[in-house]
């Protein structure tokens, strides 16, 4: 890869959400931030888990199993986030402050190789 091309990386920011109205609270609070530069709401079949977790702490030490586990299906929006690295554990804070869940999916995708002229107008957006 050139220099060019590795100097034009920047990162998806995906949040599982429960509502297209979380989502964009979220993504309009990281936004007014200047931490991304837009985001994006997709919408999502199911998502399908069981809670509550298998294993929890309780004190500082680990809690036997739950005896029950309910299946539960959701159907809550991925927000994504167009950003660079370096605004990612800012985003996850703020993120954690305004989802509804305890525990949130929060992750990356990096992106290589963007066009040049949208990687130059995000850049300016953010930084």
């Amino acid at each position: 890869m050139t220099k060019n091309m590795a100097d034009r990386e920047l990162i998806w920011v995906v949040v599982n959400t429960n509502s297209t109205k979380e989502a964009d609270k979220i993504g309009m609070a990281v936004l007014e931030k200047r931490l991304c530069a837009c985001y994006g709401i997709i919408p999502r079949i199911k998502s399908v888990y069981y809670w509550p977790p298998r294993l929890a702490r309780q004190k500082g030490r680990l809690a036997s199993p739950p005896k029950t586990s309910k299946l539960e299906i959701s159907k809550g929006p991925l927000l994504t986030l167009e950003t660079l690295p370096k605004h990612y554990s800012k985003i996850t804070k703020l993120v954690k402050s305004l989802h509804s869940d305890k525990v949130p999916f929060i992750g990356q995708w990096e992106m290589e190789n963007v066009e040049k002229d949208f990687y130059k107008w995000l850049k300016r957006e953010i930084e």
